[in-house]
């Protein structure tokens, strides 16, 4: 971790603290450090619905009233990130929507996946987030905590409440989707 990672961190516990302590101040803060990415993180789990801003007020919420039970200030993130997921699947759940399966047929081989240039594709952030959107539930969740916010992969299992074994298998067959998703809208 860098020294300016090191920084931010701790700069962000002492914001959560101040939070803990009702400091509206430096929990309008924490709002504003994550809220694009909340939202974007929502999105990615539910689908582009004009529900989403109601997820993302109902995260704060409780965030907000559940915030003096945060043990360890630095661990914010995927604390936040935990009750978002939770959220967010009972929303779903409660929607009566369900995750559209992969089918095997569009994991690839891994001569696919190996000969794959993905900084071409990445260069159409449009296209990205278009095949993103038609990957299941699991795989675009993985993907977004992964590439987004740039957890690790101990992080994305707390927040997931998997095993961190699972995890990565979920990425792995994530980016193959992704991956072939792409290379099938490109050669179309």
């Amino acid at each position: 971790m860098t020294e300016k990672s090191e920084q931010a961190q701790m700069g962000e516990a002492v914001l959560v603290a101040l939070a803990q302590a009702r400091d509206l101040s430096a929990f309008r803060k924490l709002m504003m450090r994550y809220e694009g990415r909340l939202t974007y993180y929502v999105r990615r789990l539910i689908g582009p619905t004009d529900e989403s801003d109601d997820v993302v007020q109902e995260i704060w919420v409780l965030v907000h009233r559940k915030l003096f039970s945060l043990r360890a200030p630095e661990a914010f993130r995927s604390w936040l990130y935990r009750i978002a997921h939770d959220v967010a699947v009972n929303h779903i759940r409660r929607t009566a929507r369900t995750p559209q399966p992969v089918p095997d047929e569009t994991i690839g081989s891994s001569a696919v996946i190996d000969s794959w240039n993905e900084f071409e594709a990445m260069d159409n952030a449009e296209l990205v987030h278009r095949t993103l959107e038609s990957l299941s539930h699991e795989h675009r969740e993985v993907l977004t905590l992964r590439f987004l916010e740039q957890m690790e992969i101990e992080e994305i299992a707390a927040v997931v409440a998997c095993a961190e074994g699972t995890v990565k298998s979920r990425l792995h067959y994530a980016k193959a989707a992704l991956r072939n998703r792409i290379e099938d809208e490109i050669n179309d």
